[in-house]
This record gives C-alpha cells, sequence and structure tokens, in this order.
C-alpha cells in the first residue's frame, strides 16, 4: 500500500512538473514575442508573485519533511527568480546585476544545505561558492568589461572557495583542497600581471609571496610533532564465582580444568602470560 502511495505520489509530482514547464514556456514564448508588451509592467509583479509562492511551498514542503534537504535548492532559486523579474521592472538597473542575483539565490541554497550539517554536507562548500563567485563576476560586468580583471576575479574567487573549504572543514581529511585552491589563485594572479608587471613594482614581485608560502609548509611539515594518540583497550573484570576479582595465571599456577573456567568470554581481556611449568 504504500508503495502505491509514493507510485501515485511521484506520477502526480511528474505530471505537475510537466504542466509548470510547459506554461510556463508558452508564457516566456508569448513574452518575446511581444504579446504582453500592453500589460507590462503589471504581468511582471504578477509572475514575480507565482514564483514567490512557489519558492513557500518548497520552503514549506521541507519543513514538513526535513530529510528532503533538496527541495531547499528549488526555494532559494524560485526565490531569487523572483527577485530577477521584480528588478526588471526598474528601467535605471543594470540587467547585468539582475542576471548575478541567479546565481546567488542557488549559492545561498548550498549554503543553507551545508549549515544544516557542517560534518557531513561540506561539499556543498564547493558549488555555492562557484554560484557566489559566478554571480560576482556577471555582476562585476557591468562596471568593466576588461577581460583580464574579470579573469582574475574568477580565478581567484574559484581558488577562495577552496581555501574556505579547508579552513572550515576537518583540515587533516581536507588538506586536498589547498591544491586546486592555491592553484587556481596563481593562475588568476599570473593573469593580472602579464599586463601589469611593468606599470608596479608589488605586481612584478608577488610572486616571492608564493615561495614564501611553500617553505613555510616545508618547515610545518619538518617541525610538525607526531600525534601522541595510542590504542586503547578496555579488559573486562576477571570475576570469580562469588563476584571477586581472579587472579592472573602467573608462573606456577595451576591452569584451570576444563569446564571450570568462570571469568569472561574470550579476548574481553588481556593478560600476559608466561611459560607454565610442564607435568
Amino acid at each position: 500500500m504504500a508503495t502505491q502511495n509514493r507510485q501515485d505520489d511521484n506520477r502526480i509530482g511528474g505530471f505537475t512538473w510537466a504542466a509548470a514547464f510547459v506554461l510556463g514556456g508558452l508564457g516566456l514564448l508569448l513574452f518575446n514575442l511581444g504579446s504582453f508588451t500592453a500589460w507590462e509592467p503589471l504581468l511582471q509583479y504578477i509572475f514575480a508573485g507565482l514564483l514567490g509562492m512557489g519558492c513557500i511551498g518548497f520552503f514549506a514542503s521541507y519543513f514538513s519533511r526535513t530529510e528532503n534537504w533538496w527541495r531547499l535548492i528549488p526555494a532559494w532559486t524560485l526565490l531569487a527568480l523572483a527577485g530577477m523579474v521584480y528588478l526588471t521592472t526598474v528601467q535605471s538597473l543594470d540587467q547585468r546585476i539582475t542576471a548575478g542575483l541567479l546565481f546567488v539565490g542557488q549559492a545561498l541554497a548550498f549554503a543553507h544545505i551545508y549549515l544544516l550539517d557542517r560534518d557531513e554536507r561540506w561539499w556543498a562548500v564547493i558549488p555555492g561558492g562557484f554560484m557566489l563567485v559566478l554571480g560576482g563576476v556577471i555582476a562585476l560586468s557591468s562596471r568593466t568589461m576588461d577581460p583580464d580583471t574579470l579573469g582574475t576575479t574568477l580565478f581567484v574567487g574559484l581558488g577562495a572557495v577552496f581555501i574556505l573549504l579547508y579552513l572550515l572543514g576537518r583540515r587533516s581529511r581536507l588538506w586536498w583542497a589547498l591544491i586546486p585552491g592555491v592553484v587556481l589563485i596563481v593562475f588568476g594572479l599570473f593573469l593580472f600581471s602579464v599586463e601589469r608587471s611593468s606599470e608596479s613594482v608589488l605586481v612584478r614581485w608577488w610572486p616571492l609571496l608564493l615561495m614564501l608560502f611553500g617553505l613555510f609548509l616545508g618547515w610545518r611539515a619538518v617541525t610538525r610533532q607526531p600525534d601522541g594518540e595510542k590504542l586503547t583497550i578496555n579488559s573486562a573484570a576477571n570475576l570469580s564465582r562469588h563476584g571477586t576479582a581472579k587472579p592472573s595465571v602467573t608462573s606456577g599456577a595451576q591452569p584451570p580444568r576444563l569446564g571450570e573456567y568462570k571469568g569472561p568470554a574470550p579476548g574481553a581481556t588481556v593478560e600476559v602470560l608466561t611459560d607454565l611449568d610442564e607435568k
């Protein structure tokens, strides 16, 4: 019965999504053809409101069953789309800033997923950070179209995401994040310095910082003390029939006969045995 109900829910959900995509595509097609020009911006406000209602619906469905964390992604995405549609009514605003809002919404979704379980969902930092960097680069393109500046911002931002992942997570487990982080940052700074190496002494000599960082890592690897953790062995008390501690087998003592052993199960205690006298 439960399986049948689950199949019915999946079927209804599939039809709902299919209808939503068909109607959404039809509406956008008519909008591009200019069919709704006479009703702007009223229709934009209505569309933004519908997207906001969809956002509320996904948030409500998530809070009803919090194990379905994936619902946070469409919830935050719909919220960002609602903001984008509303901002399109502001004629003085550069639309490249509006486009960057979509990536910011997805970055917030992955940030929300990460904050729910930082130990197990550390991976959400990577797509969330990438989305935030892409949104920032798109918004920055409204201020400058210099490819060197945009490229440097992109690569340094992506590298900073991996550095942030290393700092936020367990460093002993996520040490590998330093490799792509440093490589991306170095490549971004290289792009920035190619055309500007003759303009500033600081820009020309910045690779010295990379050398110093490498020397620091080498010094830390040499001077790092080994972990002093030792294996702890918990042993159960060797009790006799009357509940008192039973002495261990020592040299010269008679070994217990078959059927007379009253101690703990084999393996529950660790004892050092010496050679017994031969009889």
